[in-house]
């Protein structure tokens, strides 16, 4: 499951997701330092980070599932589906990388969109080392924005990386990119939303292609977005119109219900991480100058249960 959206503000913009699990797990706010081994080298060794990076990983473990790193460079993985995705041999000609690590290698290493592109070409994801064993691959496909509010999706297709340049802002699940792209073309009037009846059509489902739909027409809708704190705001109104609360969609295999276990949302120019969890509707925030040692790894973590501030 999943949503990530980008909402703009004049000079910068705010780009979050709800994280959204079929099961329960522990999740934690990491620094990860610039000289940090931030991806397993599948050739060997590690690929270490030319950037630092704030991001939410889950057991407090390395791989980040979303973050931003200190040029302002915001990326998001989402749940993708589908078989054969990925090769199951490295390339000894690029650098290789597994899924679950290729984020913190393109936050590490890019300090903006222009700086994805031109790397990617030199990228190779693999389902299997050098040797020949397996490791970690989750089927991601990503969503990446920068300080001058570009925004792109990359997604896995025939065992390589396609780019999709991204005027919407909303990445979700599988199908592939350009079958939502469609669906919004024929679904709204860009050029006139308000002839749409939202009241009425808007989607109310929770499967991908309706959350891309309601999630692009409430952000492209939402007024007043005149700075970050105002468009942090209206991004968390709008995650939460496409979180799933705990109950509604069992998961038998878990014994457990898909559900929404955090939202987070992040500020380009001020590289400011937010999160909120599902048990706790507190906002916390952090930024890079608030970690007490730059040159050390970090983990962070939230208050548990719902808490409250009272009024004075």
């Amino acid at each position: 499951m999943c949503t990530g959206i980008k909402i703009n503000y004049p000079g910068g913009h705010v780009a979050g997701r709800t994280m959204d699990l079929e099961a329960p797990v522990d999740y934690n706010i990491l620094y990860l330092p610039k000289g940090y081994p931030v991806a397993e080298n599948l050739l060997g060794g590690f690929h270490h980070s030319q950037y630092k990076m704030l991001g939410v990983g889950f057991r407090n473990m390395d791989p980040l599932k979303d973050g931003v790193n200190e040029h302002g460079l915001i990326g998001i993985t989402n749940d993708f589906g589908g078989f054969g995705l990925y090769d199951n041999q490295v390339d000894k000609k690029k650098n290789n990388v597994s899924a679950f690590y290729f984020m913190n290698y393109i936050l590490g290493n890019c300090r903006n969109v222009d700086e994805v592109l031109a790397i990617l070409p030199t990228v190779h994801i693999s389902s299997h080392d050098m040797n020949g064993n397996k490791v970690i691959t989750p089927i991601f496909h990503f969503m990446f924005s920068d300080s001058q509010q570009n925004c792109i999706v990359v997604e896995p297709e025939k065992k390589k990386l396609k780019v999709y340049q991204n005027p919407y802002g909303v990445m979700t699940n599988a199908p592939k990119f350009p079958s939502h792209q469609k669906l919004l073309q024929t679904t709204f009037n860009q050029e006139n939303l308000n002839q749409f009846n939202a009241a009425k059509d808007l989607p109310g489902g929770y499967d991908p292609k309706s959350r891309f739909l309601k999630a692009y027409y409430l952000a492209y809708q939402t007024l007043d977005n005149h700075d970050s704190q105002s468009a942090f705001g209206n991004l968390y109104r709008v995650l939460s119109s496409v979180a799933l609360p705990k109950g509604f969609i069992p998961n038998k295999k878990y014994h457990s219900y898909t559900h929404t276990v955090y939202l987070s949302a992040y500020d380009s120019p001020s590289r400011r991480l937010t999160i909120q969890s599902a048990q706790n509707q507190m906002v916390y925030s952090i930024v890079f100058d608030d970690i007490e040692d730059l040159n050390q790894r970090q983990a962070i973590f939230l208050p548990a249960g719902f808490t409250y501030q009272t009024l004075k």
